[in-house]
């Protein structure tokens, strides 16, 4: 089946901005309530027969249906109005619609990360850089980025949906109408907040177009890394998590296999969205600037997969099965708490952390030439290795160095703000449970202002 296409998608935003219009060229006395009456009686029975036919659904076939149904006066429904303004405030009222529907799916996307954050505050894990061992985190300390990254989404979404939600109509082709039309009136009625006042920007602006490509690019790429972490720790190598069945497909020779398809699948639709904001943006560029069928629009399908992504990764995240055992012993034996060992030489003896910093690259040599894991090393081998770094002979006892080799202990250590320290998370995620309360509350106050408007227009054009 071929994506519905944004003329079809936005239909009943063209037939509402019709009524909207009508109803404002009556009450300005420039259609009589009989003209009106017939307009918006055939417009019904026009709608109705477009639902059945996709044909009728282009402006100029909805025009000829109509007229061909209640006669010439079908024709005054475009007094004061063009194409182009009709079709610049279908888009906006379209794809705000859409905007609120992205808005809608990562607030629960970023509840899932919340959720599955709370359960593993404790759960220690090795913190990757250039995918080697860096430092130890908590699983709740890695998702708790990843609710940050979703809150920004909702923001910039936020942002363009009020970039969007411009009134354009009555800019006509793009220099107004001599006719006394109400350009707020049709503002209110359709549920504009305020007007694209420019006419000529009206008919010409495109940059809200790719705003919304942007916003929907950066998404799903930041889903799409998180996808990538997933895929490498559920790997057989790494052993970290496992996924869901739900969430994987095997071989169809290899009986074995358990294949992240749905991550594959996420960073291959990502790449789908960086696809349509290139064409989008390349589209106006060094193109005049008014109205021109040169603009590639975003196309409901991409939207639709940015809210598919959405929904699936947050069905990955709620049924994944961190492998406590294999985290908590992957980062004591690797070597990602030599930082916390290298602050505890500074600590105890006052010198430099450069110092510190070669004494413990010295020390980590020596291990791994010796075929030493991290928890593994002793105090002497410390010892030597001050010697020779910086002609000093340091000491550290057993319990220092116990403390500072305990991935936990460096955990519960690192107390500054966005750390990973368990009480640190823990307040982050109280803060972004107010957080997404409020993205909510924002969000239905949104939708009740469109359906208060939406409820008035139908008021307004009782027949």
């Amino acid at each position: 089946m071929n994506p519905i296409p944004l003329e079809t998608a936005s239909y009943y935003c063209q037939m509402r901005i019709h009524r909207a219009h009508v109803v404002m060229l009556t009450e300005q006395g420039i259609l009589s309530k009989d003209e009106s009456s017939a307009i918006l009686r055939g417009l019904m029975e026009v709608e109705k027969e477009a639902e059945k036919d996709e044909n009728l659904m282009s402006y100029m076939s909805t025009e000829t249906a109509l007229i061909k149904k209640i006669g010439e006066v079908g024709g005054k429904m475009h007094i004061g109005r063009s194409r182009n303004d009709l079709g610049a405030t279908q888009r906006r009222m379209f794809y705000r619609d859409q905007i609120e529907h992205l808005i809608g799916a990562i607030i629960k996307y970023r509840k899932t990360l919340l959720q599955k954050a709370e359960e593993h505050v404790n759960t220690v894990m090795s913190g990757y850089t250039h995918w080697r061992q860096a430092q130890p985190i908590t699983l709740a300390h890695y998702l708790m980025g990843h609710v940050d990254a979703a809150g920004r989404s909702v923001e910039r979404f936020e942002d363009v949906y009020r970039r969007t939600n411009l009134n354009c109509l009555g800019a006509a082709a793009l220099a107004g109408t001599g006719w006394p039309i109400d350009r707020e009136r049709t503002r209110a009625l359709l549920g504009f907040e305020k007007l694209c006042e420019n006419t000529y920007d009206c008919v010409a602006a495109h940059d809200y177009v790719v705003e919304f490509a942007s916003a929907i690019a950066i998404h799903t790429s930041n889903i799409s890394r998180l996808a990538q972490d997933l895929q490498i720790w559920s790997s057989d190598e790494f052993a970290m998590i496992d996924l869901d069945e739900a969430y994987a497909g095997t071989s169809s020779i290899m009986p074995q296999k358990k294949n992240p398809r749905c991550l594959e699948m996420i960073k291959h639709f990502a790449a789908e969205s960086i696809g349509v904001l290139v064409a989008s943006i390349s589209s106006i560029k060094g193109v005049a600037y008014t109205n021109i069928g040169d603009r590639v629009m975003v196309e409901p399908v991409i939207v639709d997969v940015a809210i598919g992504n959405t929904r699936i990764m947050a069905g990955v995240v709620s049924t994944l099965v961190p492998m406590k055992k294999t985290m908590l012993q992957k980062v004591s034996k690797g070597f990602s708490t030599m930082t916390e060992l290298a602050d505890t030489l500074v600590r105890s003896y006052g010198i430099s952390f450069r110092q510190s910093h070669d004494i413990i690259a010295e020390t980590v040599s020596t291990a791994l030439a010796e075929g030493l894991t991290a928890d593994q090393i002793t105090p002497r081998m410390i010892e030597d290795a001050a010697v020779k770094s910086i002609n000093q002979r340091l000491t550290i006892s057993d319990e220092q160095l116990r403390l500072a080799l305990d991935p936990a202990e460096n955990v519960k250590r690192r107390k500054v703000v966005g750390g990973p320290a368990p009480v640190e998370v823990k307040r982050m995620i109280a803060d972004r449970c107010t957080q997404i309360k409020l993205e909510e509350s924002r969000r239905q106050d949104r939708l009740r202002k469109l359906e208060k408007a939406h409820n008035e227009l139908k008021k307004a054009y009782i027949i």
